[in-house]
């Protein structure tokens, strides 16, 4: 049975509060706090700074934080973030794209995402916004009636317009016939930006393992398989072309298959070799 590390905070469900992923609002905050030396930004000195209202800002944030790229309180950026600022400011890279989409999809904290990307899309592969909305029906166990209506379908709009408005169309995960949303084959998937998922799939959910099988990559919800779209052919491919690269090995003989992750490089790092190599 796959086992996932429980390190994730309670599972949130207004990460954006009705905002929409505007990458371009999210660079210029990105670059802002970049280029501020303290330890901490206060979020009103950022929002005078960005020319943006204080809520504003704190909802851009928000959405920063979910796909890692900005710290929890302190308003700094993280080592991606920072990396992201100097190889691809703009989000404008396809492999950025990829990577951010497999990070905030991930994580059980970020409720709604997760569960659409993990679970709802998956196995329906197409679904009307209704249908999507009341999937989260359970929730009504543990929510108001207004927070489960209203709060659910803001969050889920954010969702859906990220992959069909906004620059996350670029990757083609998703497309809109009529009032169907379906799952997309997707742009291709550089082989280097998929290590990094491999990565940040072993650091979020395999940390005490060295070792990860081709199956579980491929069919668990939360591994890349299952998020990128990536079916057993184009994985294996992939990752026939990654078994070259310093720190990553194929394992196929035998009973085994699998990957082995034999340094404890972070999937930024993953991602900077993405960066310099294109």
């Amino acid at each position: 049975m796959i086992q996932i590390n429980n390190k994730f905070a309670k599972p949130k469900l207004q990460l954006s509060n009705g905002y929409f992923v505007n990458l371009k609002h999210l660079s210029l905050i990105l670059n802002t706090i970049c280029l501020d030396q303290r330890g901490r930004i206060p979020r009103i000195d950022l929002a005078e700074k960005v020319g943006f209202a204080e809520r504003q800002v704190k909802q851009i944030c928000s959405i920063g934080q979910a796909f890692g790229l900005i710290e929890q309180i302190t308003y700094k950026p993280t080592q991606l973030g920072r990396l992201i600022q100097s190889y691809d400011p703009f989000f404008d890279d396809i492999g950025t794209l990829w990577f951010l989409h497999y990070i905030i999809s991930s994580n059980p904290h970020n409720l709604i995402w997760h569960r659409m990307v993990t679970q709802i899309l998956p196995i329906h592969r197409s679904v009307t916004r209704e249908q999507a909305r009341s999937a989260f029906d359970d929730l009504r166990k543990t929510l108001t009636e207004y927070s489960s209506q209203k709060h659910v379908l803001q969050e889920l709009n954010t969702v859906l317009d990220a992959y069909i408005n906004q620059q996350f169309a670029r990757i083609s995960y998703l497309y809109l016939n009529e009032d169907t949303y379906i799952l997309g084959v997707g742009e291709p998937i550089p082989p280097l930006v998929l290590g990094a998922c491999i990565v940040c799939f072993r650091d979020r959910h395999r940390s005490y393992d060295t070792a990860i099988s081709v199956e579980d990559l491929l069919n668990t919800p939360v591994g890349p398989g299952v998020i990128l779209q990536l079916d057993e052919r184009h994985l294996r491919a992939k990752l026939e072309l990654l078994k070259m690269q310093p720190g990553l090995s194929l394992e196929s003989r035998a009973d085994l298959d699998q990957i082995r992750l034999v340094d404890n490089q972070p999937d930024y790092m993953w991602m900077e070799r993405y960066y310099v190599n294109k």
